[in-house]
């Protein structure tokens, strides 16, 4: 029976034909496997050292406890500068004097002043200066008073560690607010593209304007934390010893947790787009 063109492939041509599709379908897999195999780290000495510096760390963050237990005298002598500096009498009057010389320029300093007003404008102006400047002279004094009182029980008591853990979770959610509200504006304003292009093209913008917000966000946050992270070293008055080792292991606890986000946020990026990328391969093949 002569063959018709216009019907389907001969049974040989279709053997073919799907035996080069499954040779191009596995060949694009393996290039795919490869490509994500490549930004997988490889075992060996520094992704060793690099997962036990990232257990550690975590564990700094959650579980450790403080190494240091102040005596009853320092933890006594502590809680008696702190309620000095909270309930400073001489700190209250001066902040009531700046306030009071502060509404007393507002009444005066107006718009559109009269000839009297203009004229008592300089005198307040000089007396809430010298508020001011008592103001700021007995917050030196309290902070001086807070900062014997930190330094009494040490930075590697509980007190100190709680405090550099509330640093840092203040700043990490600090860093995902403020990536939250980027991605509100991006999504208010759009992030741009082709009317033509495909949906999983442009959910994989977003996806990854998303990421990089995060990105920005507990960067910055990190950042931020470390630079926290030293006045409270000085706030305790410890050595420099102590100060760095300090340092060291709050910094990181701080970067193994942003680490773990950042990472597992890409991890999950990656993975969902070797998923589209291997379907897409296969239903251009198809």
């Amino acid at each position: 029976m002569e063959y018709d063109r216009r019907s389907s492939s001969p049974p040989q041509y279709r053997g073919e034909a799907d035996r080069r599709i499954n040779e191009r379908r596995a060949r694009h897999n393996d290039e795919l496997t490869a490509a994500v195999n490549r930004l997988i780290p490889r075992p060996g000495p520094k992704s060793f050292g690099f997962l036990v510096w990232w257990v550690l760390g975590l564990y700094a963050l959650f579980m450790a406890g403080a190494p240091y237990r102040p005596s009853v005298e320092e933890e006594q002598r502590y809680a008696e500068l702190m309620n000095q500096a909270v309930f400073s009498e001489d700190m209250r009057m001066a902040e009531q004097q700046l306030l009071g010389a502060q509404r007393a320029l507002d009444e005066v300093n107006l718009w559109f002043p009269s000839s009297s007003q203009r004229a008592m404008i300089p005198e307040r102006k000089d007396r809430l200066a010298r508020a001011r400047a008592i103001f700021d002279a007995e917050t030196r004094a309290r902070n001086e008073m807070i900062s014997e009182a930190k330094s009494t029980v040490g930075i590697w008591s509980s007190y100190g560690v709680d405090e550099v853990r509330k640093r840092f979770w203040d700043a990490y959610q600090w860093g995902k607010d403020f990536a939250k509200r980027m991605t509100f504006w991006d999504v208010m304003f759009g992030i741009g593209g082709r009317r033509d292009e495909e949906a999983w093209v442009s959910l994989m913008r977003w996806v990854g304007q998303i990421m990089m917000n995060f990105t920005v966000g507990l960067g910055y946050a990190l950042f931020s934390f470390c630079f926290s992270l030293v006045g409270m070293i000085w706030e305790y008055k410890t050595s420099l010893a102590s100060g760095v080792a300090f340092f060291v292991v709050a910094m990181s606890g701080a970067t193994a947790m942003v680490s773990l986000f950042i990472g597992g946020m890409y991890g999950t990026a990656v993975g969902g787009v070797f998923v589209l990328a291997k379907q897409a391969q296969n239903a251009r093949l198809e």
